[in-house]
């Protein structure tokens, strides 16, 4: 019993060693250098007015027309004739 213990606790420790040197000469290499692209440009924070032909600002979803019963708007898009 204490000798097939022995044995296998041997057996890990070579296993283990063999195990690190194979890892280490296979995956544990140097790795080659890397060149990362960045971005040299600047970014504009302007925002571009939206062709009013396509979006439509007084409708549930912008870039759908939608009839609604109303005929005075205010300046946010608000119905001003107490509809929706």
């Amino acid at each position: 019993m204490k000798k097939d213990l022995a044995t296998a606790i041997i057996t890990a420790i070579v296993g283990i060693i063999i195990a690190y040197f194979l890892v280490g000469g296979v995956f544990l290499k140097d790795p080659a250098p890397v060149v990362i692209k960045t971005l040299t440009t600047a970014v504009d924070n302007t925002v571009a007015e939206p062709n009013p032909e396509i979006f439509n600002y007084r409708a549930v979803n912008p870039t759908v027309e939608v009839y609604v019963d109303c005929t005075n708007y205010d300046a946010n898009g608000s119905c001003l004739d107490g509809g929706n």
